[in-house]
């Protein structure tokens, strides 16, 4: 139970707080009530209450001043004050002597149970977080690698350093001990498991004792972060030797000793705890060089933009798209290793890894056309549980085969055929002068491409020539059995320009609408 010391010297009101509030079911007692600011300050002295509930304006001392000295003597203690309408603007001051609230006379039983509730939540937050520290502290002796590895972590990975717990226990644990540079390993396949990383660990571990060294770890998530220390005597030059050495050895000793599939990458060398969380990064952006590399070689960080380039992903990424519907198999396979090929030397792997997704995304929308039930079920997560560039080039393969071949059987089976469609809207709206190739092929929801290949290859010619043959045939029947003139018989075939109609007109039919409609 939380203990409540009330001072008001106006009786009524004390009595009033402390009999018409179920104390209990907010988890608190009344442990004292006083009528002044002077017996106030005794019984918070005597009592040392949770909460302290007190007017403002008092004989002896004002509830400011009490405030004032909760907060100078008693950290923990809540003080929440009362204050009558024109004692606002005091009630505004209190905050500054931190003050939890305040409630405006005469109070509103509700309204007093809701700041108490919030006072008791706050109350309650605290102290779990002192026993939090109490039990860390208590498990601080038995659990000084546990805890080290995870200050190590902290500093290392999330960044954390300028707090001053972190900061003391860093000091405690002396972690920087000399120069280095954070080494991360990251594991990939049945090397994942518990036993795997906890034999690379003490292979490592034995590693740097034989050669004289300081070394810390970290484990993050399927990765093992080494901290080697090197004396501050040795230049950057000197260190670097060291840690391309060391990394050799374990690569050599410990990964292919231990059989287990690795990835390493160094980052820049740092000299405090401030720089470990920089050279922890660096060493991720040189581990993205294994991804397109290969398992067999330690990347420092500093060499990683050797060889680098640009690549223009949109437009072979457009004419896959395009040409997604009518290539083969193999075609397909052959422009992906093209693809692939020129992007590898970007050594951006999130760049990579987003452009296979874009790619992935737009083939989803080609077949959505011809299957509208069609989820792409492959997803960032899937890409990127490829640990390697060469094994993500066999999914995306693996991948777009299935894609097409779904595809394929897709276009057999709803195929009424897009050129026999073509037809029949040539046939409904020649008369529409929006009539076009591409006006044909978004109603049909196929690519123009797809559509005039498809329609040169079953009839032989070029569609916009079918549409213009259409509209000519239906001009000479009309020209011939009507008494239209030459504007209104353009119009009835699609053309808004009478003169553009009988350009057309005369070139296929070497003669003028207007001597046509004159022959027997």
């Amino acid at each position: 139970m939380y203990r409540v010391l009330i001072i008001d010297d106006e009786p009524f009101i004390s009595m009033g707080l402390s009999e018409k509030i179920d104390w209990a079911s907010l988890g608190c007692m009344i442990c004292g009530i006083a009528s002044n600011g002077y017996e106030g300050k005794e019984q918070i002295d005597l009592l040392k209450p949770d909460i302290v509930v007190s007017d403002i304006v008092m004989p002896g001392q004002t509830g400011l001043e009490l405030a004032d000295y909760v907060h100078q003597n008693y950290k923990d203690m809540i003080i929440i004050l009362l204050s009558g309408y024109d004692e606002f603007t005091f009630a505004k001051e209190a905050l500054k002597y931190g003050v939890f609230d305040y409630l405006l006379k005469p109070t509103v039983i509700d309204e007093v149970m809701i700041v108490i509730k919030k006072a008791v939540k706050a109350l309650e937050q605290k102290r779990n977080q002192e026993k939090k520290y109490e039990y860390l502290e208590s498990a601080f002796q038995e659990s000084i690698p546990i805890i080290e590895q995870s200050l190590l972590h902290d500093v290392s990975v999330k960044g954390i350093v300028n707090t001053q717990n972190i900061s003391q226990r860093i000091d405690h644990f002396n972690i920087t001990i000399g120069k280095g540079a954070v080494i991360t390993i990251e594991v990939y396949g049945d090397s994942q498991s518990k036993q795997a990383l906890e034999a690379l660990r003490t292979s490592i571990e034995e590693l740097c004792i034989s050669k004289n060294l300081t070394v810390r770890f970290v484990n993050h998530n399927q990765q093992l972060l080494v901290f080697p220390a090197f004396p501050f005597r040795n230049n950057n030059k000197e260190i670097k030797t060291h840690l391309k050495d060391l990394s050799d050895s374990i690569f050599n000793y410990s990964i292919q000793g231990n059989r287990i599939k690795a990835l390493i990458g160094i980052g820049g060398i740092y000299t405090s705890i401030h720089s470990i969380h920089t050279s922890y990064l660096q060493s991720l952006k040189a581990l993205t060089k294994s991804f397109f590399i290969g398992s067999g070689k330690v990347h420092f960080y500093d060499e990683i933009n050797e060889g680098m380039t640009i690549y223009d992903f949109s437009t072979k990424s457009a004419r896959f798209i395009e040409m997604f519907e009518e290539w083969k198999q193999e075609e397909i396979l052959h422009e992906l290793e093209t693809i692939f090929k020129e992007i590898k030397y970007s050594y951006d792997k999130r760049l990579v890894l987003n452009h296979c997704l874009e790619l992935l995304i737009k083939l989803g929308l080609v077949v959505a056309k011809w299957d509208r039930k069609f989820k792409m079920v492959v997803g960032y997560e899937q890409l990127e549980q490829c640990k390697t560039f060469d094994e993500l080039k066999d999914f995306m393969k693996q991948t777009c085969v299935s894609i097409k071949n779904h595809l394929y059987g897709m276009m057999n089976q709803n195929n009424v055929g897009v050129v026999e469609l073509a037809k029949r809207m040539v046939e409904k709206e020649y008369a529409n002068p929006d009539l076009s190739t591409q006006f044909i092929a978004d109603q049909l929801d196929v690519s123009v491409s797809y559509l005039s290949r498809s329609f040169k290859k079953e009839t032989g010619e070029n569609l916009s020539n079918f549409i213009t043959e259409k509209r000519m045939l239906i001009a000479q029947r009309l020209l011939a059995t009507t008494d239209l003139k030459t504007n209104e018989v353009a119009k009835r075939v699609g053309f808004l320009d009478a003169r553009y109609f009988g350009q057309v007109f005369k070139k296929i039919m070497r003669t003028t609408p207007s001597d046509y409609k004159k022959l027997p």
